[in-house]
């Protein structure tokens, strides 16, 4: 269920950011943090006091400013110093409650955001490692890593039946192999394991899109990260495939950076202008 719900936003946010898939993704960027700005707003509006927040504001100020002014009397300073702490934490806990909803609203937005610019594809010649967990010992499975025009395999699949701690309590189960990126295009990982084949994407070259790390075995929590892809069409020993990757920059008037900074300094600018305007205080 919780694989369904992600999979629907992915491909309503795939036809709602089309028209920027031919243009510099800085502006698919804007776009949304437009968007999201709003939604700051029109929660805030909702469930925000600003006659509150704006009074709260307005002791903090006093009482630093009575600290300024009264440096010689330290009974003022000292009364001045513990309330200007206590309308902070009022002030914090005014601006927390609409966080609170903010927050799970923005999330499958900044995962969507994430897939699209947070990486990019292979380029022809990375290598990329396919790590495949399965649930069972996998040493007892016949493995095979089905070759395609755009992958070649560069080693003989690895297979890994430990821990992840000293304690030996986080099991690993796994077979890795390391590919080479041959051609462009999006293709397909083909994974037969017992004569069942699985398989998951794989976009190397130029195109732009959602990218996926992993693809599941059934759904679980994991979805709302890897929201991309839909579940293997056979089931079996195997849990997921996964493979990173490379990470991504945007560039926009000669500054190149992660698309996240881009994001909340355009949010807050927005948010900022148009607060006056929904009759709000931050």
């Amino acid at each position: 269920m919780i694989q369904k719900i992600n999979y629907i936003i992915t491909l309503v946010f795939n036809l709602v950011l089309y028209p920027f898939g031919f243009i510099n993704p800085f502006w698919g960027v804007l776009f949304l943090s437009i968007l999201m700005a709003f939604v700051v707003l029109v929660v805030y509006k909702k469930i925000s006091s600003p006659k509150t927040i704006k009074a709260t504001k307005e002791k903090i100020k006093a009482n630093i400013l009575a600290i300024r002014i009264y440096k010689d009397f330290w009974k003022v300073i000292l009364s001045s110093f513990f309330k200007s702490l206590y309308y902070t934490g009022k002030y914090f806990s005014l601006n927390l409650v609409p966080l609170l909803v903010i927050i799970p609203i923005l999330f499958p937005v900044f995962v969507q955001m994430d897939v699209r610019y947070g990486m990019r594809p292979f380029r022809v010649g990375e290598e990329v490692v396919i790590k495949v967990r399965v649930s069972q010992d996998p040493n007892g499975l016949e493995a095979q890593l089905l070759e395609s025009g755009n992958i070649k395999t560069k080693m003989n699949p690895v297979f890994i039946n430990g821990f992840r701690d000293e304690k030996k309590q986080q099991p690993i189960k796994e077979i890795d192999w390391k590919v080479e990126a041959v051609r462009a295009g999006a293709s397909s990982i083909q994974v037969k394991i017992n004569n069942r084949t699985y398989e998951k994407s794989i976009v190397i070259g130029n195109t732009r899109g959602a990218l996926s790390n992993r693809k599941y075995r059934e759904s679980s929590w994991g979805h709302f990260i890897y929201p991309v892809e839909g579940l293997f069409a056979e089931t079996g020993v195997i849990e997921d495939i996964y493979i990173e990757y490379p990470g991504a920059t945007i560039s926009f008037a000669g500054l190149r950076i992660h698309w996240l900074i881009y994001n909340i300094v355009l949010v807050v600018i927005i948010a900022l202008a148009f607060r006056k305007r929904f009759g709000i205080e931050f």
